[in-house]
């Protein structure tokens, strides 16, 4: 399915116009997004939109940096090339997850809806150009896209507002799981790292675990009440996630279901539940202790 979605971009869509339109994307297209960023810092009312676009894509690039040398992903093969491919891996694109980083913190920033549409319109079609141009796997563009998205909401809720607010480092932490399930069903886990016994299981309890420690703390504890019993949201989520991803790997040629991997993703989320509502319960007490005061 993927290899045909390249084809359709690569080769069936191709026209002179575009090859000209999705190079000007993927080049000049991409040089403005810093630069406007840049430009923001000149503003005292967009500095910290500035601040946060700026940081947003360092991060951004840093991470897919860091998934490309893990995974070693080859650039596709038999495409064809308009411009010459980076000396990269292929996995994720470093291209989309700049871009959406800087739209994804302009979206949050300006709320103007027809601004954020534009800004993350333009970051897709930086995606799409990168098919185009045969410098991507579909697979690629959308690992991308989390992981810029992810960063961006990070940092527009860390750099870009006041106070800043840490519990957007949840949207970072859900990217991640994305992503790194995502490398697994494409068959490009780093093995060499993960000979250690048990390493595979410690993956699952930090991963799913941390999950659980933001989503606690971005519900502010909320929880589903079922007659005597109050279960907490951010429990239910993750654990019905983790069920149904660990039943589709049955699918899959490359993936082993594994009922030891549900527990220690369950075990992961029970500790880090527990960590983040200690957490949330002593802001109360000192926010109660302060009103007392």
């Amino acid at each position: 399915m993927e290899l045909q979605i390249l084809e359709f971009f690569n080769r069936t869509l191709a026209h002179p116009a575009l090859d000209v339109a999705m190079v000007g994307l993927t080049t000049v297209g991409l040089a403005l997004l810093p630069a406007i960023g840049a430009g923001l810092l000149a503003s005292a009312r967009w500095r910290r939109t500035g601040i946060a676009v700026l940081a947003a894509m360092g991060f951004s690039l840093l991470l897919a940096l860091a998934f490309q040398y893990l995974t070693w992903r080859p650039r596709p093969e038999n495409v064809r090339l308009v411009l010459a491919a980076p000396n990269f891996p292929a996995f994720p694109s470093g291209h989309t997850a700049l871009a959406f980083a800087f739209a994804t913190v302009t979206a949050l920033a300006v709320r103007r809806w027809t601004i954020g549409a534009a800004a993350l319109l333009f970051a897709g079609l930086i995606g799409v150009s990168r098919v185009y141009l045969g410098h991507h796997y579909p697979s690629d563009v959308l690992a991308g896209a989390a992981l810029g998205s992810a960063v961006g909401a990070a940092g527009y809720g860390i750099l870009g507002r006041s106070p800043a607010d840490w519990r957007w480092l949840l949207w970072p932490q859900l990217a991640l799981v994305v992503v790194i399930t995502q490398i697994a069903y494409l068959g490009f886990l780093p093995l060499h790292l993960l000979r250690w016994p048990m390493s595979d299981k410690v993956l699952h309890f930090l991963l799913f675990g941390a999950v659980v420690f933001w989503l606690n703390l971005w519900l502010n504890g909320r929880a589903f009440q079922a007659g005597r019993w109050a279960v907490p949201l951010a429990l239910i989520l993750p654990l019905s996630a983790a069920i149904l991803e660990e039943g589709a790997q049955s699918f899959s040629p490359l993936r082993t279901a594994d009922v030891t991997d549900l527990v220690s993703d369950v075990a992961g989320m029970l500790f880090f539940l527990a960590l983040s509502t200690r957490f949330i319960r002593s802001k109360q007490d000192a926010a109660a202790r302060y009103g007392a005061g």
